[in-house]
């Protein structure tokens, strides 16, 4: 039978409450006792130093009359409001010093609410800082052990479904090479001009490769490689993407410019690539029929930023909270219809990340979306 876990009462904040409580009364108590004393012992001096004096000054059978004065009275009101005032003053001394106590008590608190919010659900390595707290008393490091085994069970979790992701998309990637050159080399047999024939084959082909795209997107996901950082250009690497979509552009009559100087930031170029590809794509593939994508760059002394806007049909304002989640897509018929398994912005944030930088989206005015990223220097 399991034993039942005893309670340390006296490490607990409870008992370290109580005994401030307990310890600040006797000190209020002895203080304003104290106080009060040294004042009565005050005015019986003077009163006896009085009374001293009308005994040296009367004959010895002389019958003795006192006569309390209206300035023994008023004296006597002094005292008390002088009792009243030390009490008040005890009282506020003990309250001042009672708040101190609270504040050293719950500091630990603080310093753990301040370890839970640098705990980010978008980025799953902040869940593995530790914020277990070992002062602060018995509740509160409780409470810290059970948090901390809460978000290690996520992480675990969290890792083994990266695990298990990776370990699908790799099994996945042997069967869709072979399916792509089996296609490949369908396609260059002769005699097959059927147009049925033409387009199932076309089919095969575009699902194919939205699968590897997908598979290559959940592996890269799953690796923890470093970037490799080097000065890039970016008004360069935009002109070259702008020149691999020119094609799916002019399939829609889409527009597509760059404004803004050259622009030189220290990161990787084969993830910037990818991330400006995607953004730009996603440009086009949402964009209406005649509009444009307009990137630009801009820079100050502190940051880089580059926004890609175009004239779709934009994004609601609750659909932009889960945009960067994984697998989401924000309408099921769309996605059918222009392909994606809706990993492409999780990807590109995650790269962004990776980068140090951000990423947001907002809307474009009258019509579409922007996305800004955003670069320290």
């Amino acid at each position: 039978m399991k034993s039942k876990k005893t309670f340390p009462f006296q490490k607990s904040i409870v008992f370290r409450l109580l005994i401030s409580v307990i310890l600040i009364f006797i000190a209020m108590t002895i203080l304003s006792n104290f106080a009060i004393s040294k004042r009565q012992e005050t005015l019986m001096s003077e009163m006896g130093e009085e009374l001293e004096n009308v005994l040296v000054d009367s004959q010895e059978n002389d019958i003795l009359l006192l006569i309390v004065d209206n300035a023994q009275l008023k004296s006597t009101t002094e005292f008390q409001m002088y009792s009243f005032s030390i009490m008040i003053a005890t009282i506020l001394l003990g309250s001042l010093a009672f708040f101190l106590i609270i504040m050293h008590v719950i500091k630990p608190l603080k310093v753990l609410t301040e370890k839970v919010s640098l705990i980010d659900i978008d980025n799953v390595e902040s869940l593995r800082n530790e914020i277990v707290m070992s002062k602060g008393g018995y509740e509160l490091e409780e409470l810290s052990k059970s948090f901390d085994a809460a978000l290690n069970k996520i992480y675990e979790s969290y890792e083994k479904q990266k695990q298990f992701s990776a370990n699908v998309a790799h099994e996945l990637r042997t069967p869709l090479a072979v399916l792509r050159t089996k296609i490949d080399v369908f396609k260059k047999k002769q005699g097959h001009k059927d147009a049925e024939i033409e387009y199932f084959i076309s089919t095969m082909e575009n699902n194919v490769t939205r699968l590897s795209e997908l598979v290559e997107g959940i592996l890269f996901l799953s690796r923890d490689a470093q970037p490799q950082y080097s000065q890039v250009n970016v008004r360069s690497l935009l002109e070259e993407i702008l020149l691999d979509v020119e094609d799916k552009a002019k399939e829609k009559e889409i527009s597509m410019t760059i404004k803004g100087e050259d622009v030189v930031v220290l990161t990787d170029d084969m993830l910037l690539e990818r991330t400006l590809l995607n953004l730009i794509d996603n440009a086009i593939k949402y964009n209406v029929e005649g509009g444009y994508v307009e990137v630009s760059l801009s820079e100050s002394e502190s940051e880089v930023v580059i926004q890609v806007a175009d004239t779709g049909i934009g994004i609601s304002d609750e659909k932009k909270k889960h945009i960067f989640d994984l697998f989401y897509r924000i309408e099921e018929s769309r996605s059918r219809v222009t392909g994606g398994y809706g990993i492409g912005l999780a990807l590109v944030q995650n790269i962004i990340t990776r980068l140090g930088g951000s990423i947001s989206v907002s809307d474009n005015i009258p019509q579409g979306s922007i996305f800004q990223v955003v670069f320290k220097k």
